[in-house]
């Protein structure tokens, strides 16, 4: 259990690097390189690219998200991902459960929550629509991991795709020309030691000897701390209908999480 919180603990710090580091383009580019670098006895093969072209994408839309919704908010809208999954995973033709249905009506409910919180004037518009769209990458992403654990392909969709993600957020440097700055350096390279490789192995290390569905349960903390990072580094206090969306996406994680077997 220790190696799942010291896992979520990790992953819940990704907004705050986010933030200090600033620059979003170069921080995915960043991340996906040191952890591509970090992951080379890992041969990468062709199974590895649909994983890593998404995780390439979350790498690149998540610190837009925590810049401009907050830290919090990012990490609740990451939580999105049940819906995506759900959805992906219903078009290659599973059919989901009661449990995963209920999950997805509370990730709807919550969206419309957080929309009209967004009309309101209390959450950046490109701040929703980064956190949304990182849910969707997530989202996919778990869907296309699923079917290659199923096909014991597993360690593709996780190390083996990381070469993959460098597809997806080296071309945005061109919109970079200038070097990045040393706080964007160092927030990259602790995002992709301490936010993805690491954590990874601290998890798949535990479900080993634990039940996945448990394990993706206790994992539901990261939001929970993340928003505690954003409020006690930059202040960041959400209202009642934030607290009720939180509540709505953390009660969909669970389900969805449950209904997992392994």
């Amino acid at each position: 259990m220790f190696k799942i919180f010291a896992a979520a603990f990790l992953w819940s710090t990704i907004g705050v690097a986010a933030t200090y580091g600033g620059d979003f383009i170069w921080l995915a580019f960043l991340r996906s390189l040191t952890a591509t670098l970090l992951s080379l006895k890992t041969r990468p093969t062709l199974k590895g690219l649909v994983p890593g072209l998404l995780l390439g994408g979350l790498f690149s839309v998540y610190p837009l998200a925590a810049i401009y919704a907050g830290v919090g908010t990012a990490a609740y809208l990451l939580y999105t991902a049940p819906l995506w999954t759900t959805t992906a995973l219903a078009l290659t033709g599973e059919r989901p459960t009661k449990r995963e249905l209920a999950a997805v009506a509370l990730v709807l409910a919550a969206v419309g929550v957080m929309a009209c919180w967004s009309l309101s004037g209390a959450l950046s518009p490109p701040g929703l629509l980064a956190g949304l769209a990182s849910g969707a990458f997530y989202g996919f992403y778990i869907a296309a991991a699923r079917r290659l654990a199923a096909s014991g392909d597993e360690k593709a969709a996780s190390l083996g795709a990381m070469p993959y993600t460098l597809v997806a957020t080296a071309p945005l440097l061109l919109l970079r020309p200038e070097p990045p700055a040393l706080e964007t350096v160092a927030a990259g390279v602790y995002l992709g030691v301490f936010c993805t490789v690491l954590p990874y192995r601290l998890f798949a290390s535990a479900v080993k000897t634990m039940r996945g569905s448990r394990a993706s349960v206790i994992a539901t903390v990261e939001p929970v701390l993340a928003a505690v990072w954003g409020y006690l580094f930059f202040n960041q206090t959400p209202d009642a209908a934030a607290l009720f969306a939180y509540a709505l996406i953390t009660s969909a994680a669970v389900l969805s999480s449950i209904d997992r077997r392994g």
